[in-house]
């Protein structure tokens, strides 16, 4: 297959089923996005990437770790507001 033929194909592909416009490489980022938000270790994004360093996949898609890591933060906001509440209730 000519390397051409994909890039070729993908938007009719994408037109055709009514999608929003996206590149063919794109899907490599939405493919890393949706791996980062179901919290993967970034190790393990990496190396399905196929970049040498998590430093890589950091550069890239770091932005989307720092929305990840905001959950992760207002997670154990929470956890620690219900160990305070919990602890108010015992006295």
């Amino acid at each position: 297959m000519h390397p051409d033929t994909i890039s070729k194909w993908f938007p009719k592909f994408i037109k055709r089923h009514s999608l929003p416009p996206l590149p063919f490489h794109g899907l490599r980022h939405t493919a890393a996005t949706m791996l980062i938000n179901q919290n993967l270790p970034v190790k393990s994004i990496s190396g399905r990437m196929g970049h040498s360093n998590i430093g890589t996949t950091m550069n890239i898609y770091g932005h989307y770790l720092k929305s990840a890591d905001q959950e992760a933060a207002n997670r154990l906001e929470q956890v620690y507001q219900n160990m305070k509440g919990n602890s108010k209730d015992a006295k």
